[in-house]
């Protein structure tokens, strides 16, 4: 039914459907996947070099320092190990690999990147690379420095400190050179807490091992900063894994762990459950634990097209403004003459709307109620209003969704002659943004925000009456333009932290409208069919980017979501004393998006 009547509105007016989603940023999709790293990306390359002896397999997964699939093996690609082709995703990490230039066995990561370079290995615009180490360099200062002197154990700080600094520069140069030889994407994934693995938990060297772990995430981060202004083709995205160290420590059973600080094979036996725990040896993930990694890292990879559903907010608001300048003409639009004299109207108002998928922007349902107060006066020539309303919208979409509280004021006035009538609305908006929620890629853990905006919005509308011998009929036309501002914010959560722009959502469309009103049984009736759709859409994209985070803001752009909408009301009026009374349906029914609105609206004459 939905799409005959599109159809036959198309038919009857000859007005085109606006697209609704235009992108002015390429979608995040990634052809093929480059890794350069230590044992926390090997898939096996290792094992391959060593005959098949290190690590020992089983129990170790296939040659894994896990006991299943690391997380680079979880991110949507089947890569090749080391004697791969080079044109294909391709893993060079290696478990034991420092981040250094040495060419013996294992290689460091700056020699594994010169390995593929050698083998006439390229970077694309639409490759994916990972970049993960660090920690070997760390472990092994760390294991030397109980051998120090007693002076070099004096300042176990300064004793480190040269390690930590070393591998940021190494991580730093070689995520330079990658990107100087054009690769898209690279993401760079930082240090979890290291005194809190099971090799460092129980011995003195874990304050050193936390200080050495933070050291390096906090120069990575002020290293990366610095160097991504400097590779703008290249989008260098930092993985802030440690982030949530603490929350997977405090709170293990929120993702499905009951085991945070033990082995799970304590090189001996094989605990009865790995996948409840999260370390599998003394500083390696489980599968488990790297299943949760790779979720964690979609949800910094794909942060452009994730943040994009946050179009819902400028378009929600967007939405409230025109349906209080339809409410506040439609008064002044109906068959019935006018008279002088001054009245007092409430209304109430319930309203349902489905959006359809756009994109990376699911299918979203609003459901709002409000109320509104108008004050009316004025001759039968002339006649002027003002209005103040509030409006509550929950917003679903997927794994998203937000409230909207809107605070309108509106002024209108009209002119009539005869069979003529001519009037207009301009009027402003509050808005308050709360409960704003978006499920991160790691689904247990929810990102959270709230933010404020502002709309303003004009409306003018003209149409003549016929009376056609107990039918009244109105041709009439309007034009709107309405504009909603949302306030930038960033989330507050534990996976990636989304910076959000601010953003316009601002257009103007157009309507033709045929209005037919009659008297049944002692009360009035009313139907009413039309067309509405943009003339034109200046609003803002979707403007994403990641807190403290190099990595790049991303632009979504979406027009219209209703697209060329198809427009139909009915209802009913009466009396009850000296009271007014209408009860109508309003519904819009869009190329992209449906809505239906009904309410009841009680007028008080006041003389």
């Amino acid at each position: 039914m939905k799409r005959f009547l599109r159809g036959a509105a198309l038919g009857a007016l000859t007005l085109a459907a606006a697209a609704a989603l235009s992108g002015t940023a390429s979608a995040q999709t990634y052809n093929r996947l480059v890794v350069f790293g230590d044992s926390l990306s090997d898939n096996g390359n290792l094992f391959l070099a060593s005959g098949g002896t290190q690590p020992t397999s089983p129990p170790y997964f296939r040659g894994r320092f896990s006991n299943g699939p690391v997380f680079t093996e979880l991110l949507g690609f089947n890569a090749a190990r080391f004697n791969g082709s080079v044109n294909g995703s391709i893993n060079y990490a290696y478990g034991g690999s420092r981040t250094d230039n040495v060419v013996a066995f294992p290689p460091g990561m700056r020699q594994q990147l010169t390995t593929y370079t050698t083998a006439g290995g390229t970077f694309r615009s639409g490759d994916l690379v990972s970049v993960l180490g660090g920690a070997n360099n760390i472990f092994q200062a760390l294991g030397a420095f109980p051998t120090q002197p007693a002076a070099v154990q004096a300042n176990p700080t300064g004793y480190i400190t040269p390690f930590v600094t070393g591998a940021v520069s190494d991580i730093s140069f070689i995520v330079g050179d990658i990107a100087s030889r054009g690769a898209g994407t690279i993401l760079v994934t930082n240090l979890p807490r290291l005194g809190v693995t099971p090799q460092f938990r129980p011995t003195p060297l874990a304050p050193l091992a936390d200080f050495a772990g933070t050291a390096f995430n906090t120069g990575l981060q002020s290293a990366l900063l610095t160097l991504a202004p400097t590779r703008p083709n290249t989008n260098i995205i930092l993985f802030d894994l440690a982030k949530v160290g603490d929350a997977l420590a405090s709170n293990p059973g929120l993702f499905g762990l009951t085991n945070v600080t033990a082995s799970c094979f304590n090189g001996v036996t094989v605990c009865p459950d790995p996948q409840n725990y999260l370390y599998w040896d003394g500083v390696h993930p489980t599968a488990a634990g790297h299943a949760l990694i790779a979720n964690l890292a979609n949800d910094y990879l794909y942060y452009g097209d994730r943040g994009a559903p946050t179009t819902l907010q400028g378009e929600t608001a967007y939405r409230h403004r025109e349906d209080a300048l339809d409410m506040a003409t439609a008064s002044l639009s109906g068959s019935a003459a006018w008279e002088a004299g001054t009245s007092v109207s409430v209304s109430g108002l319930y309203d349902t709307t489905e959006t359809d998928a756009r994109g990376p922007v699911g299918a979203a349902e609003a459901t709002s109620y409000g109320g509104r107060m108008a004050f009316e006066t004025g001759t039968q020539a002339w006649r002027f209003g003002v209005a103040g309303g509030y409006r509550r919208a929950d917003v679903e979409a997927g794994a998203t969704g937000f409230v909207l509280e809107t605070l309108s004021a509106d002024v209108y006035g009209g002119w009539r002659s005869g069979a003529l009538f001519v009037n207009a609305a301009a009027g402003i908006a509050a808005e308050d943004f709360e409960d704003i929620r978006r499920q991160s890629a790691l689904g247990v853990l929810v990102q959270s925000g709230v933010t404020e905006g502002s709309s303003v919005g004009v409306r003018g509308q003209a149409g003549l009456w016929f009376d056609m011998g107990g039918l009244r009929v109105s041709p009439r036309v309007a034009v709107t333009y309405a504009s909603s501002d949302i306030d930038g914010y960033v989330e507050q959560g534990l996976a990636a932290t989304y910076e959000y722009r601010d953003r316009e959502v601002k257009g103007v469309t157009g309507e033709v409208a045929l209005r037919a009103e009659g008297d049944v049984g002692g009360f009035g009736v009313f139907a009413e069919g039309g067309y509405r759709d943009s003339l034109d859409d200046s609003s803002q994209a979707v403007r994403v980017g990641i807190l403290n985070n190099p990595a790049q803001v991303l632009a979504r752009d979406y027009e219209d979501p209703f697209g060329g909408s198809f427009i139909a009301a009915a209802g009913v009026t009466g009396k009850v004393g000296i009271l007014d009374i209408e009860i109508g349906y309003r519904g819009r029914f869009g190329d992209q998006a449906d809505g239906h609105t009904g309410g009841v609206t009680i007028t008080l004459p006041l003389g």
